[in-house]
């Protein structure tokens, strides 16, 4: 099971969370409404996946330190990149996150499956405690 940690104000959460939950692989263990909570948690719960709205709270301060803290966990989280319509911070974060990333648009519930199902393929191909 791929545990994911959204960060998000709480109405978004709210409604992304049965999005992420809706089949049986993946399960949502907390969420966090800004940047700063959501490193510490990520730091102490090392989610397979931090799925980040572009609306949330500190966005504009805190993402690339977020992104970058995620993706220094060992092993990394996995990222989804979740889009409102009224982001003008995505443009400037996406050019600088080298392709670790997915991207997803706000009601675009095939691409959060796609990129759940990616991350989660990627993550139990390479899962390090896995028996030889």
């Amino acid at each position: 099971m791929m545990t994911v940690l959204i960060v998000a104000d709480d109405s978004v959460a709210a409604a992304l969370r049965p999005l992420v939950q809706d089949g049986p692989h993946f399960r949502v263990i907390s969420h966090a409404s800004g940047p700063v909570e959501a490193l510490a948690q990520a730091r102490v719960l090392l989610p397979d996946i931090v799925l980040i709205d572009s609306t949330v709270p500190g966005a504009e301060q805190g993402l690339g330190a977020l992104f970058q803290g995620v993706r220094g966990l060992r092993p990394p989280s996995g990222v989804i990149w979740h889009l409102s319509s009224e982001a003008p911070v995505a443009a400037a974060f996406l050019a600088d996150a080298d392709g670790s990333v997915h991207v997803t648009r706000h009601g675009d519930r095939a691409a959060l499956r796609a990129a759940l199902v990616a991350i989660g393929r990627r993550r139990a191909s390479c899962d390090p405690d896995q028996p030889v």
